[in-house]
């Protein structure tokens, strides 16, 4: 497997290193053109030329992470739809095998993609503005190890790092699904179709399962309220969040609690499981190149 991952590392970083590039490029021109535009601390404003180089630069960095994302999806599609599926499927690996080492790949350079903009923008922030950026900085970084579990910035972060690769999964699964049903590789885009239907069908039971098990958990404290509790318990002050498709289920945030649907909860993690345990049968059992 783990020769397999090498193969597969070997394989994505050129064009991965020219998406890093390509953002390290793009936010270089937005923060030194924002710079300029910036004199004494009073807003000079840009030119329709500024305006547009701007625009220019932010759907670079757009285009960057989509183009990244179509890579990601694309490369376990090729396994299934060209050529190089026959080495792959030769090799003495299972099917959980493939998915998880196609799957932390992916993970890597998501991370590395997001971990490098951000660290490159804040040197370059740091290199412009001078102290100020970086006290603001220091302050940020000392929050952030100050780990809260009623933190509602990490306790989003988290959520969205587990919806995201429980995404990707049904992505795989979807592709992995029009391969062994649709035996026609001209209307194998049809993967697409068949993600979203069962995104949106995932989405439903979500909230059936927020209706079958009524529940909160408050990740401050760990108490259990029930829904009818809910409202004064958490205040009226209160925002929702809700996740559709392939998440954590229901969080609902307040000032002071984060609470998470326990039903919704435990629903997400046994389809995010099932998913993975779905694409690896279809990859070991039912593709037939």
């Amino acid at each position: 497997m783990l020769k397999y991952m090498k193969y597969e590392i070997k394989g994505t970083y050129r064009f991965m290193l020219a998406i890093i590039l390509t953002v390290i490029g793009a936010s270089t021109g937005l923060q030194v053109y924002g710079n300029k535009i910036f004199v004494a601390d009073s807003y000079v404003g840009p030119n329709p030329t500024g305006i547009l180089f701007l625009a220019i630069m932010g759907f670079l960095i757009f285009g960057a992470f989509i183009s990244a994302l179509f890579y990601i999806i694309g490369s376990f599609r090729k396994e299934l739809y060209e050529d190089r599926g026959y080495l792959t499927f030769s090799l003495p690996l299972t099917g959980k095998q493939i998915l998880g080492s196609k799957t932390l790949i992916a993970l890597m350079w998501a991370a590395l993609l997001i971990i490098i903009s951000l660290v490159y923008n804040f040197i370059l922030a740091i290199a412009l503005h001078g102290g100020v950026v970086f006290s603001e900085l220091f302050e940020a970084i000392r929050y952030l190890f100050r780990f809260k579990v009623d933190n509602v910035i990490i306790t989003i972060i988290l959520a969205s790092i587990f919806s995201g690769i429980t995404t990707l999964l049904l992505i795989y699964f979807s592709i992995a699904l029009s391969r062994v049903t649709i035996k026609n590789k001209k209307i194998g885009g049809m993967w697409f179709i068949i993600f979203l239907v069962l995104n949106s069908i995932i989405s439903f039971l979500t909230l059936m399962a927020v209706e079958a098990f009524p529940f909160y958990l408050d990740l401050s404290n760990f108490n259990i309220i029930r829904a009818s509790e809910l409202t004064n318990y958490m205040g009226y002050n209160m925002g929702l969040i809700m996740s559709t498709g392939s998440s954590t289920g229901m969080i609902i945030t307040s000032d002071k609690n984060i609470v998470l649907n326990i039903g919704s909860a435990l629903f997400s993690i046994i389809t995010a499981i099932g998913i993975f345990f779905g694409t690896s049968y279809l990859i070991e059992r039912k593709i037939d190149l």
